[in-house]
């Protein structure tokens, strides 16, 4: 079982902050306005707050769920990088999929079986969920 102290700060951070990336990598990949990137946003904290609940048995989640702290976020210049708008969707887009490939491997290396398991059902539920949230197409969404 994994407690807080089995990863150094960088580490838990990028654990914590995996959701959210996400749910706002999901967002990007389709980009749909302002409010149906925060119904994105939203369905994908939900999803995050579900799975810190139906998993409260781990000691990973648990200490994920206890910690009130407010992570550093990455700089957004390193995630989006430069070149046209199209381009920093891709790199937006790529920078997301290798945190969360980090994210997992991490868990994979220093939780249990069973924990790894869950954070990647979570953070596949958390992707789902946010891509739910939204209608593409129609007028103004409908």
């Amino acid at each position: 079982m994994a407690k807080q102290d089995a990863f150094t700060t960088e580490e838990w951070t990028l654990l914590r902050l995996a959701p959210s990336l996400v749910a706002g990598g999901t967002a990007a990949a389709d980009p749909s306005g302002l409010f149906s990137s925060i119904k994105e946003s939203f369905a994908g904290a939900k999803s995050m707050a579900e799975a810190f609940k139906t998993n409260s048995g781990l000691e990973l989640f648990t200490a994920l769920a206890a910690d009130r702290s407010i992570p550093g976020m990455p700089d957004p210049k390193a995630l989006l990088g430069e070149g046209s708008r199209d381009q920093q969707m891709l790199n937006l887009k790529n920078a997301v999929l290798e945190r969360v490939k980090s994210a997992v491997a991490l868990v994979a290396a220093k939780a249990s079986p069973a924990e790894a398991d869950a954070y990647r059902q979570m953070l596949a539920a958390v992707a789902q969920q946010a891509a739910d949230a939204s209608k593409e197409g129609g007028f103004l969404g409908f």
